[in-house]
């Protein structure tokens, strides 16, 4: 069925992902691996253990973890945001009411105004 291969737009050809870091060289990360291995940093002082977990985490946590923290209460938190949203579209609702007929009344009176002209 390959033939009939019949289409109404081009089908795109295969993509491939081809990455070449642009800053990156090779002889520096050999030589801060080194440094690492020995527990020294390249001007010659000791690593610090604090800063190398910091370093494996890629960010400083303070806060101790417990499990499931960050899924307690989330149902709730996400219908009270909920809920002030919809408070939002109705206060939105309101002052879009509220501009319309003030843009009809302008309307009004400008063809009341213009009307008088050509009396």
């Amino acid at each position: 069925m390959g033939f009939f291969n019949l289409s109404f737009f081009k089908t795109p050809s295969h993509r491939v992902f081809n990455y070449t870091p642009r800053y990156y060289d090779e002889r520096k990360e050999r030589i801060a691996e080194i440094y690492k291995k020995y527990g020294k940093n390249p001007d010659g002082t000791p690593i610090d253990p604090s800063q190398e977990a910091t370093e494996r985490q890629g960010a400083i946590s303070t806060k101790k973890y417990v499990p499931g923290e960050s899924i307690r209460g989330a149902f709730r938190k996400g219908m009270e945001q909920h809920r002030r949203q919809a408070e939002n579209k109705k206060v939105k609702k309101i002052i879009t009411l509220i501009t319309f007929v003030a843009l009809l009344v302008a309307v009004y009176y400008i063809a009341i105004g213009v009307g008088q002209l050509f009396k």
